[in-house]
């Protein structure tokens, strides 16, 4: 007889704590914290050259922000090209007469309340741009606020031949 009784104050119990635990929860949509887009130094670059793009970051807080590790992205006419492997980004492998480095310190990219920062990626250091074509590019940055990928307008360039 206490069986289902005690059934019935579980379920109930259970019940009122995913009751009580649902209504504690609110959906909060926070605006994000930064504003981002991109500019090319150049649109048209000879192949042996690199493109040079700027991500321009701006803190829409009352507060310093931190930006974590943005991600370039380039698409080619046949899809996204791959980003060269780490240690090759890292050393500089395929740079000749360029010492490899033996240590890689980060250094925080702030930028203070109400203002903005450029930074300058030079493109083939992150990808293969050694063959001819149209390409596109944009940046991901994750927000500080909301912890998600923020992305840049896009940006067209093309690659050349060599000039003699």
């Amino acid at each position: 007889m206490h069986r289902p009784l005690a059934r019935v104050l579980m379920l109930a119990t259970a019940m009122l704590i995913t009751a009580v635990s649902l209504e504690g929860q609110t959906t909060v949509s926070r605006a994000p914290a930064i504003d981002v887009s991109i500019s090319l130094q150049k649109d048209k670059v000879p192949v042996g050259e690199s493109p040079y793009v700027f991500l321009r970051v701006e803190n829409l807080t009352d507060g310093e922000i931190t930006i974590s590790e943005p991600t370039p992205h380039v698409e080619g006419e046949k899809g996204e090209l791959p980003m060269k492997a780490l240690p090759e980004i890292i050393t500089e492998r395929f740079q000749p007469g360029i010492p490899r480095l033996k240590t890689v310190v980060y250094v925080p990219w702030t930028i203070p309340p109400k203002d903005s920062s450029i930074h300058k990626y030079q493109l083939g250091y992150f990808f293969d741009l050694s063959h001819q074509g149209r390409y596109t590019v944009y940046i991901e940055v994750m927000d500080p606020s909301s912890h998600k990928w923020l992305r840049t307008n896009s940006a067209k360039f093309e690659m050349r031949p060599p000039v003699h």
